[in-house]
Formats: structure tokens, sequence, C-alpha cells
């Protein structure tokens, strides 16, 4: 008897998440992280998958579809609190923000500024930084938004 191994399989992790589309629709799921040893939490997390270059990523849904979800068409992308692996947040200089999300959603949180040059301006870091998503953390958990979808950001002091 042959035992035949499948080189292309890859282990992943479920990551439980909330899906909000461009249209407003809400689907509640799990999002496929790989395990990634340089990662403190042993795997990638969502801002790693939907700030990669695919323009593509897999959702298992509540009721068991897996859908190919398309980013450009990802309004925002929602992490419990509880599931959340929190990374040193203390990195960079702490702004707390408010965002106008197309559609009328508004989320309070926290971004943190790298100092790449004497400016840490809000500004600055919403030009400067090229992730397609923005990772906002808030009292609820981490919520990941489409750049595309922002109408605006105020600094909030």
């Amino acid at each position: 008897m042959w035992t035949i191994v499948n080189d292309f399989h890859i282990e992943k992790t479920r990551l439980p998440v909330v899906l909000i589309t461009t249209g407003g629709e809400r689907l509640t799921g799990d999002l496929f992280v790989v395990g990634n040893p340089r990662n403190p939490s042993g795997h990638e997390d969502a801002p790693d998958v939907l700030n990669a270059p695919e323009p593509y990523f897999p959702l298992a849904t509540l009721s068991g579809r897996v859908l190919l979800c398309a980013k450009s068409h990802v309004r925002e992308l929602i992490i419990a609190r509880d599931d959340v692996v929190e990374p040193d947040w203390s990195i960079g200089a702490r702004a707390d923000i408010a965002v106008q999300i197309a559609g009328g959603g508004l989320h309070s949180g926290t971004v943190f500024i790298a100092q790449q040059t004497a400016h840490q301006r809000v500004l600055d870091y919403l030009n400067r930084v090229g992730d397609r998503f923005l990772q906002l953390f808030t009292a609820q958990g981490v919520v990941l938004i489409n750049r595309e979808a922002i109408v605006h950001v105020e600094q909030v002091t």
C-alpha cells in the first residue's frame, strides 16, 4: 500500500472574524492563517493575510461554505478582543483617531506611528504606510479598514 503525501498541503489555523463587504453584507466565519515561526503568536495574523499581494483569500462561513473573497470588496474585517494575540502595542507614537467609512460606519481607536522622520503626524502615517488595510486597535478588538473605503480620519485628543 502506498501513502501519498501532498506536498501542497499547508497546515492552517482558523481565526474567527466578521467581514463587512463594500456593499454592507456582514459575513461571520473563520479566516485561515498559516503557521509563521517569526510571528510571536506562531502564525500569521489577519493584517498579514489582508495586506498580502494576492487579490483573494478564503473565508469559511458558519454555514460551512468556503468563500473566496476579493480584498478590493472588503470594507472592514473585525477580530474580537478575545481572539487577538496582543503584540507590543507600545511600539511607535500612539495616536487616537476616529475613522469615517463610506456607507456610514465610524470606528474610534488607536494607531501606532513608528518614527521614521522627525514628524509623527497622523497625516504622514496615512500617506506613508502602503498597506491596503489600516489596522485600528479598539476596545472591542482590532478592525482592519480598507483604505479605499475611508472617507476621513480625525485625530482625537
